[in-house]
């Protein structure tokens, strides 16, 4: 298939609600397209019930930080936020954030969701975190004591921040993170994504990747696995352990070594048998089975034709 089929189609598939769960991870190499299709869907929707956490947006400077007035104070939902970074020269270039139609920072709401992130922290990694005032500004304690923010825990604060925005302004709707695991330690990585599930009950996720930890853990989840060439849909139940993804990860990102007809064959079978477990078969990936037919086939990938046919 060509890029932009791929890019369409796959838009169709996940807003049109084809797949069996609500959230969806997205894994694939980096010119494989994730961060042009998120941008896709997004302009789509319009917007409209959904967010970005685009993989710039991970920092938090302490010296921002200042306490608004209460009239301040009331936050509301901006989509100026999305439409700035969706823009060409913003998206996953500029970390932006934008309220009542200017850029500010968002560190000035730290103060407004406080008692959230130190929850937040609290769960997550087992401190108690704290932004004090002292007499040079603001200093972050770590467990009472006086830290810098490494580039993990400003990752951690900005995500919890931004979910906090939405949570109390959307409500509710799709929260888009690309590169959720981006600085985090593979411990961390491998329990951010239902760690949010878990407490922002009323959202779901859409997420990209490249933590195989991330999708060992995931709980009913669609796994959609995109190439330059095609995509398929996966069961995050099929995976338990780091192994298996990893064995995912082996397909996808050895895409330049060239492989012979029998494994060609192979993965498009893999293929083809996923996306008719998942739901999703249409009408080209049946002409694709035909065409597949009528070639040299081993036994076992008889076996696979008829499993396809059969399902």
């Amino acid at each position: 298939m060509c890029y932009q089929s791929i890019i369409d189609e796959l838009t169709e598939i996940i807003m049109g609600s084809e797949l069996i769960y609500g959230d969806t991870i997205i894994i694939g190499n980096n010119s494989s397209g994730k961060s042009e299709l998120l941008r896709n869907m997004l302009i789509k929707a319009g917007c409209d019930g959904w967010y970005i956490i685009d993989s710039v947006n991970r920092y938090f400077s302490v010296g921002q930080v200042f306490q608004m007035n209460d009239e301040e104070s009331e936050v509301q939902f901006s989509k100026k936020i999305i439409e700035h970074r969706l823009m060409v020269d913003n998206y996953n270039l500029k970390d932006t954030f934008y309220y009542k139609g200017v850029p500010t920072s968002i560190e000035n709401f730290y103060f407004v969701y406080e008692t959230k992130i130190k929850e937040k922290f609290s769960k997550f990694l087992g401190i108690d975190f704290e932004i004090r005032q002292t007499e040079i500004g603001y200093k972050v304690y770590l467990d009472g004591v006086e830290a810098t923010l490494s580039s993990g825990y400003q990752a951690l604060m900005r995500i919890f921040m931004e979910m906090e925005y939405v949570s109390r302004t959307m409500k509710t709707g799709t929260i888009i993170i690309d590169e959720i695991d981006e600085y985090l330690f593979s411990y961390n990585s491998g329990r951010i994504f239902e760690f949010l599930r878990e407490e922002y009950t009323s959202f779901s996720f859409l997420i990209t990747t490249h933590s195989a930890d991330l999708i060992a853990n995931a709980k009913r989840a669609n796994i959609v696995l995109l190439s330059s060439g095609g995509y398929e849909i996966l069961d995050s139940e099929d995976f338990n352990s780091v192994s298996q993804v990893y064995n995912i990860f082996s397909n996808i990102f050895r895409e330049t070594k060239p492989v012979d007809e029998k494994e060609k064959i192979d993965i498009m079978l893999r293929r083809l048998l996923n996306n008719k477990v998942s739901g999703i078969w249409k009408d080209k990936n049946q002409n694709e089975l035909e065409s597949i037919k009528q070639m040299k086939l081993t036994k076992v990938q008889n076996v696979l034709i008829r499993q396809i046919e059969e399902w």
